[in-house]
C-alpha cells in the first residue's frame, strides 16, 4: 500500500544564520522554516526544480525542517523569498494531486479484496455442497432383537435394519481366518444360543485383530447390515469391543 505524503507551510526565515556556500562562485545560504519536516515524497517533487535552479545559479534543498536556499552575492533576495514560497506552494499542489492518486489506487484496491473475498466465500459455499453428509448414527441391536424382528416380520425388518450401519454385541462363536480365500468373518450370538447369530464379514486389514479373538470372548461389532432371515450378516465391519 502507497503511502500519503504531507503539505508543509512556511513559518517564517530565520534571518540569523548566514552560511557562505561553494556551490557556485560567491555563494551564500539562508534557511527557510517549515511547519514539519518534508517526507521523501514532497522532496522528490522539490528536487525536479534543481536543474533549472543550477542554471540560474541558486540551489534550494530540505534540511530537516527547513529549506537552505543557495543564491550568488547581489541576488535580489526578496524576489527568491517570493519565488520559494510559490515552489513550495507548488509542490504542496503536487502531493495533493498525489494523495489523490493514494486515495483511488486504495479503493480500487479494496474493491479487489471485496471481490476476492465475494469469490472466496462462493467457493467455500460450493465445497460446503461438495462435502458429504455426515454418516447416521448406528443402530445398536442385540443380536436376540436383530433375529426377532426378521422371524417376526422381514420385511418391515427388512426396512428398518437392511443397508443400515449396526452396532451388535455379542459373544463369539466362531473365527474365521484365510488369507488365501479372503475370508475374514466372525460369528456372534447371545448367550451361546447358536440358532441366533449374525456373521460379521472383515475386510483383509482386520486379520490381526480377528486372529487376536477367543471363543466366548465379548465383542461389539460395527457393519453394515446386508443379511435376511436365511442369514444375519454384516459386511466391512470393525471391531468397537
Amino acid at each position: 500500500m502507497l503511502n500519503k505524503s504531507q503539505p508543509v507551510e512556511i513559518i517564517g526565515v530565520d534571518a540569523d544564520t548566514l552560511e557562505k556556500d561553494e556551490t557556485f562562485p560567491e555563494a551564500y545560504a539562508f534557511y527557510i522554516e517549515l511547519s514539519d519536516e518534508p517526507d521523501n515524497i514532497w522532496r522528490s517533487y522539490l528536487a525536479k526544480w534543481n536543474n533549472a535552479l543550477n542554471a540560474m545559479q541558486r540551489k534550494i534543498e530540505v534540511v530537516r525542517d527547513r529549506l537552505r536556499l543557495v543564491f550568488v552575492y547581489g541576488d535580489n533576495i526578496q524576489n527568491y523569498d517570493k519565488y520559494a514560497t510559490q515552489l513550495v506552494k507548488w509542490v504542496n499542489e503536487r502531493v495533493m494531486e498525489y494523495n489523490k492518486k493514494v486515495d483511488s489506487l486504495e479503493k480500487i484496491e479494496l474493491g479487489k479484496q471485496g471481490g476476492s473475498q465475494t469469490k472466496e466465500e462462493e467457493i467455500r459455499h460450493q465445497l460446503k455442497q461438495l462435502a458429504p453428509e455426515p454418516l447416521p448414527a448406528a443402530i445398536e441391536v442385540t443380536v436376540k432383537e436383530l433375529a426377532s424382528a426378521y422371524e417376526t416380520d422381514e420385511e418391515t425388518a427388512g426396512e428398518r435394519f437392511g443397508n443400515k450401519i449396526l452396532k451388535v454385541t455379542g459373544l463369539v462363536e466362531r473365527i474365521e481366518v484365510k488369507d488365501t480365500l479372503d475370508i475374514n468373518y466372525i460369528t456372534i450370538s447371545e448367550e451361546g444360543d447358536l440358532l441366533q447369530s449374525v456373521r460379521c464379514m472383515f475386510d483383509k486389514e482386520h486379520e490381526d485383530e480377528l486372529n487376536q479373538l477367543t471363543k466366548g470372548q465379548t465383542v461389539t461389532v460395527q457393519g453394515k447390515f446386508s443379511g435376511s432371515i436365511v442369514q444375519l450378516r454384516m459386511i466391512h465391519c470393525i471391531l468397537v469391543r
